[in-house]
């Protein structure tokens, strides 16, 4: 086991209370949805995250939801699920 300094322990708290905040920020900037539902696109622009990160979220355990016609691409997750893997709703 370590140690940290005090101005290390400090600088960590800082950082992780930033994330936080921000994480807040943009969980209060989620318009209100009829469906609950989020498209794929919708989530990496919020997020600024890459379609290549969903598809590993998708192999650790989240759902994806499609319309089960053969010529719609389009995907969606449920919010609830979203914030639930994230770790925000339990």
């Amino acid at each position: 086991m370590f140690s940290l300094s005090r101005e290390s322990e400090q600088d960590l708290v800082h950082g992780i209370l930033e994330v936080v905040e921000r994480y807040h920020e943009a969980r209060d900037r989620l318009k209100p949805r009829l469906t609950g539902l989020i498209s794929a696109q919708e989530i990496m622009d919020e997020l600024d995250i890459k379609y290549m990160t969903l598809q590993k979220w998708e192999k650790a355990g989240l759902r994806r939801y499609q319309p089960p016609l053969e010529d719609t691409r389009k995907i969606y997750y449920r919010i609830s699920d979203l914030m639930k893997f994230m770790g925000v709703d339990e």
